[in-house]
């Protein structure tokens, strides 16, 4: 199995088809750290995944960061442009060492049009990142710091290989920026949850010893939330 079998958009593809479009697309290797889109750019190419963690971020006027998702392998990012021909969303920084296919603007609404199973994955992609960005702002509206970080905690062991542990974890200070607090307030939480011996946290190591009682507290801390505005 080739690298971009593994990629939904194009598993979806008839075998000629699939072939033909790989043809037109470009390999590109990013380092630690790249920059490959930023906010308003008017470029409408679509990259794919094939290994590699990136993210995508929204700056404040402030220089404040803001982390709207991370990117892992089978991910797709540009591909909003490449829709409707407007300006880039988010800025795209690479986590770690990656490699990604490129494909033009052109070639992408091409296999949309002649692929129905690429349209399906597209389709279903894009509303599962609906679902996603639903719930994160229903979360950063009516709940506390306490229960947008346990729901992002718990969003993070659903994504994870095994559903026990994250390596390499993020950072407290990425936390904050993915619920909207500051790394003080992410700091203590998750010192009470070690407390209570629901996480264990090492070195840019995350395990989850009891994901139940952490499931169990995202529902009974939302409940008490509804009437109590937020502290941080």
């Amino acid at each position: 199995m080739s690298d971009a079998d593994r990629l939904g958009f194009f598993a979806g593809m008839e075998p000629a088809a699939r072939r033909e479009t790989l043809e037109r697309t470009r390999m590109v290797r990013t380092r630690k750290g790249q920059a490959l889109l930023s906010k308003g750019d008017r470029s409408t190419d679509v990259f794919f995944i094939l290994d590699g963690r990136l993210q995508a971020l929204l700056y404040s006027a402030s220089g404040r960061e803001i982390s709207l998702r991370d990117l892992v392998e089978g991910d797709v990012f540009g591909e909003m442009a490449a829709i409707d021909e407007e300006s880039r969303s988010a800025s795209i920084v690479a986590l770690t060492e990656s490699r990604l296919l490129v494909m033009s603007r052109a070639e992408f609404r091409t296999a949309l049009e002649t692929s129905p199973g690429a349209a399906i994955w597209m389709m279903r992609h894009l509303t599962a990142r609906i679902r996603s960005l639903t719930e994160r702002v229903f979360e950063l509206s009516a709940l506390n710091v306490q229960s947008r970080l346990h729901c992002e905690l718990l969003r993070m062991a659903a994504g994870s290989p095994n559903g026990l542990e994250i390596r390499p974890a993020p950072t407290h200070a990425e936390l904050a920026n993915r619920i909207g607090t500051h790394r003080e307030a992410v700091t203590r939480e998750m010192r009470a949850l070690a407390a209570q011996n629901i996480i264990k946290a090492g070195r840019r190591r995350l395990e989850f010893i009891d994901l139940a009682r952490l499931q169990t507290s995202v529902g009974l801390v939302a409940l008490g939330s509804g009437d109590k505005a937020k502290t941080e």
